[in-house]
């Protein structure tokens, strides 16, 4: 899981953004991002748990 949440950063990363704007849609794109935020707010939540 942690593998599948990185790799979607990185992905994220990658791509420009105006190009990312210009290939998928609004709706997608918002679901894209709150699906980015999801994962970044998944690992914070492992990252506290370990120094817990």
């Amino acid at each position: 899981m942690m593998q599948e949440l990185m790799r979607m950063v990185h992905w994220s990363e990658e791509e420009p953004r105006d190009r990312q704007l210009r290939r998928i849609g609004a709706r997608h794109l918002r679901a894209r991002r709150r699906e980015q935020r999801r994962a970044e707010a998944a690992i914070m939540e492992i990252a506290w748990s370990r120094l817990c």
